[in-house]
């Protein structure tokens, strides 16, 4: 049943591609903050220091993406949840 324009099965597949999402931004991250922990035992020079301040912005682009997804994925969770309720309640009726 499509109800607000959304189809229960995009839903889902929408808060599966955000749960994936998810889970790859983080194993991502784990790869560079572990990266990034190295980085002043190796190379403390003028290219070390420019290349800290890019996984500075990483650290707040990364923050931001994931921030969204979760939004995202809260959101369509949200929506697939009225949507089987409105379902439960109109018995499936059709319109």
């Amino acid at each position: 049943m499509a109800n607000y324009g959304y189809e229960d099965g995009m839903l889902v597949q929408v808060i599966s591609a955000t749960d994936t999402a998810l889970g790859q931004m983080r194993t991502l991250n784990g790869q560079v903050v572990g990266i990034s922990g190295q980085l002043p035992v190796v190379n403390n020079s003028t290219s070390g220091v420019k290349l800290s301040g890019l996984l500075s912005d990483w650290t707040t682009d990364y923050n931001k993406i994931v921030s969204e997804l979760e939004n995202l994925n809260t959101k369509a969770q949200a929506l697939l949840t009225t949507n089987r309720n409105v379902e439960q309640e109109t018995g499936s009726a059709p319109q």
